[in-house]
């Protein structure tokens, strides 16, 4: 027979059950809100059902059997499938709800059927069942600990697994007949489950705080670590931002080099021919030399159109940063328009004033760049010989001033209407260019605040620019 230990067993089973309450009492005082509040209530609330139940069986002499045995121990089954459960979510798995449910009222069914062949039944029953749930428990946080790599869940794991032995070592020592359980005397057998759980009451618990502040220093370290990442590719973004800023600049700079180093000879070029042609006497400009003079301007006028087009297209136009608006005449702005054409097309077109308007804010490089891409298209693409009119008015609603560039061309074709403006479509390709005129109208009127029109039909075309005059000039 195994010693008995002098003190009294039940108020020893109610001092472990009151720390076995209080113990998850304070775990969600310091875990609530720090920690996922389902997972942190299922594991303080099976705790606390235990130490309840503990309580009550610890006051069996004062209390109702009903009360103390299938109250206290229906709280305890629940309280072990809650704890479990608590586990089982912690490693991000899914739960059998209905499962853990059934198995709670099945196992507590069995017991007050069992409980009826006698107390000696019932008490080895009820600690089947307790260890079970320990071993569970047990085996659910072991499994955590190897997952989440946490000395708290181990801790967790080895106390239950304590608890399930000595509960185990407890149902040997009845089946034997040497505990005297059946008269609840103490001996070093019951000792072990009351030290056990009052282990699992403290470690226990102390091991599920231990996890749960433990994910909680990962989530923070988690956070810093994504955070210094952040930094660290804003800065690298900067960095490179600010490499490509200073490529881009140089490279505008080269570009603007070039377009001065290429455009003086033109120019210089021009004039040699502009020379040339006064020069030559009048009886000489029918034979061979003056269409000869005139094909060599007409061909350096238009390698200085498409030169200004793609430095257009690749300095100024790319940052698309607005302009600033200037008080501009109307008039001179048309002139210098009509002075950019061929003279051959010069003459085609007609100038329609339909306001009094003399002035207006614009952006005079944008407009005449605009003005010319628009010009040359409508004499190239209309009919041979017709007539383009460019019309100046303007509008009160809003308030605005409008060029409008019509031709009497065939028209353009309906799937070619909604790409008009991407850089690089044309509308024919036996005629020279990029494909960059109509991208560049669109975006100098962009940077001018403006917009850009087309409607077309077969008796023409007709591009409308406006921009708007609401706002003073610079």
């Amino acid at each position: 027979m195994l010693p008995r230990l002098p003190f009294d067993p039940y108020t020893t089973i109610f001092v472990v059950g009151l720390i076995y309450t209080l113990m998850p009492l304070t775990v969600w005082s310091v875990l609530r809100g720090r920690h996922d509040t389902r997972i942190t209530a299922l594991w303080c609330g099976g705790a606390a059902l235990s130490g309840v139940a503990y309580m009550l069986f610890g006051l069996r002499a004062n209390l109702p059997a009903l009360l103390t045995f299938e109250f206290a121990n229906a709280l305890g089954y629940v309280g072990y499938g809650l704890r479990w459960t608590a586990l089982r979510l912690e490693r991000g798995r899914t739960v059998p709800w209905r499962g853990v449910a059934a198995v709670v009222v099945a196992a507590f069914a069995l017991y007050v059927v069992i409980g009826r062949s006698g107390e000696g039944v019932r008490i080895a029953y009820n600690l089947v069942a307790v260890a079970v749930g320990s071993l569970l428990i047990a085996h659910e946080a072991r499994r955590l600990s190897i997952e989440a790599d946490s000395r708290s869940a181990r801790m967790v794991a080895l106390t239950y697994a304590m608890l399930g032995v000595a509960l185990l070592l407890r149902l040997l020592s009845l089946l034997e007949g040497v505990a005297g359980a059946a008269q609840g005397s103490l001996g070093l057998d019951v000792a072990f489950v009351l030290v056990t759980g009052l282990l699992a009451a403290l470690w226990g618990n102390v091991g599920y705080l231990g996890f749960a502040m433990e994910n909680l220093q990962r989530r923070e370290s988690a956070r810093i670590a994504d955070l210094a990442a952040a930094n660290a590719r804003r800065e690298e973004a900067e960095r490179q931002a600010a490499e490509l800023k200073q490529l881009s600049d140089e490279r505008q700079e080269l570009l603007r080099v070039i377009a001065h180093e290429v455009r003086q000879p033109l120019h210089n070029a021009q004039a040699v021919l502009q020379g040339v042609e006064d020069a030559l006497q009048p009886e000489a400009l029918q034979g061979a030399a003056r269409p000869r003079v005139l094909r060599a301007r007409g061909v350096l006028r238009q390698i200085t159109g498409g030169l200004d087009n793609i430095l257009a297209a690749s300095t100024l136009l790319v940052g698309q940063r607005p302009t600033p608006l200037r008080d501009t005449d109307i008039d001179i702005l048309v002139e210098l328009c009509l002075g950019d054409l061929p003279p051959d097309g010069r003459g085609r077109v007609r100038v329609a004033r339909d306001t009094d308007v003399r002035t207006a804010a614009l952006d005079v490089g944008l407009m005449r760049l605009a003005l010319r891409n628009l010009l040359n298209n409508a004499l190239a693409y209309s009919v041979p010989g017709s007539s383009v009119t460019l019309r100046v008015a303007d509008s009160d609603d809003p308030l605005a001033v409008v060029f409008e560039v019509a031709d009497a061309g065939p028209g353009i074709a309906p799937d070619l209407l909604g790409r008009l403006f991407e850089r690089g479509v044309r509308g024919r390709h036996d005629l020279p260019g990029q494909g960059l005129g109509l991208y560049i109208v669109r975006m100098a009127m962009r940077l001018q605040g403006g917009t850009v029109d087309v409607r077309s039909g077969p008796e023409g075309t007709v591009f409308t620019l406006s921009v708007p005059q609401g706002q003073e000039p610079s």
